[in-house]
């Protein structure tokens, strides 16, 4: 077992440049909300009364874990986008019951996640071994090394909302490329339900969310040494009813001028909206068409009984 992180992440002037034109049409790539206080808010709020997510996936496993071992018989889990590790827990003490050993790796953006993830599952086993790796899973997936155990690889959390219907595909088809014959995918999605249900779990009443939102520009600013004032912007999450998706935003509320560099600015008037994260919501016909496109088939499916949230147990078609 070893809680040593590898890490894949270094700053490129790329980086920069790609943030300079998202900023340019008022977005913000999501990776920028996780850093080491942005973790933390994060688990924060899938602890808040209004975040049903996080509660209603894991209830899910509680109930289907031996399922879904017995359907699997795994010996290596792949986490992608691990976060605390706190829901993956139970399906590897249920792998533990049919195998002597189990691995276990995770590739998160976060290293505090990363840190949270190890601390959580340390304890299972002494027969658990542990592997930590620091990058960008959209980036990093093409390097992945295929197993010669049966792996499971794990995106849960709905996290695949956070992606537009192009970039899905494009993920989830690249992961199935590297899926072995028997390898299987769990994936957890949020579903289409009561707006008012969906739009309170980005809007709690305790605040979590705004400043997790908000700390994106503590995030840029440390990084890209820029100077944004989150006093400045206001945290706003809506619902777009066309698109099936929250789109959660930082308004301006003044006229500001951001420095980017010796010869670049970024404008904004006052009601402009800085786009950070989309989280879409699904329905069944969506997402056979999503697994489709992406070259994957469904072996079982789970829900909740108010069907909130499902997991689907996927196998590559390719």
């Amino acid at each position: 077992m070893s809680g040593t992180i590898n890490s894949k992440t270094a700053e490129k002037k790329s980086d920069r440049n790609r943030l300079f034109l998202s900023l340019k049409e008022k977005k913000i790539p999501t990776k920028y909300l996780y850093d080491e206080l942005g973790s933390k808010l994060f688990e924060k709020i899938c602890d808040t009364e209004e975040y049903y997510l996080t509660r209603t996936e894991k209830n899910i496993l509680d109930k289907n874990s031996y399922e879904i071992i017995k359907t699997v018989k795994i010996k290596e889990f792949f986490e992608l986008g691990s976060g605390s590790s706190k829901k993956t827990r139970v399906l590897i003490k249920e792998a533990f019951k049919i195998n002597k050993n189990v691995r276990y790796i995770s590739l998160d953006i976060s290293r505090k996640a990363l840190n949270m993830s190890f601390k959580e599952l340390r304890n299972i086993s002494k027969k658990l071994e542990i592997h930590l790796i620091e990058g960008d899973f959209l980036k990093d997936i093409k390097s992945v090394n295929k197993s010669s155990d049966t792996r499971m690889y794990l995106f849960l959390g709905s996290t695949i909302g956070n992606f537009d219907n192009a970039l899905a595909v494009k993920f989830l088809s690249k992961l199935s490329k590297i899926m072995r014959k028997d390898d299987f995918l769990l994936l957890g999605v949020d579903k289409v339900k009561d707006i008012d249900i969906i739009k309170s779990a980005y809007n709690d009443k305790n605040g979590i969310t705004e400043k997790f939102n908000k700390n994106i520009l503590s995030v840029i600013n440390k990084k890209y040494s820029l100077d944004f004032n989150k006093n400045n912007f206001i945290h706003s999450a809506v619902f777009n009813e066309k698109k099936k998706q929250i789109e959660m935003y930082l308004m301006s509320k003044i006229n500001q001028k951001i420095k980017f560099s010796d010869k670049d600015s970024v404008y904004l008037n006052k009601g402009d909206k800085i786009l950070t994260e989309i989280s879409r919501k699904f329905t069944d016909k969506g997402l056979r068409s999503l697994f489709k496109q992406s070259l994957l088939s469904i072996n079982k499916e789970f829900n909740d009984e108010k069907n909130f949230f499902s997991l689907y147990l996927l196998e590559s078609t390719k």
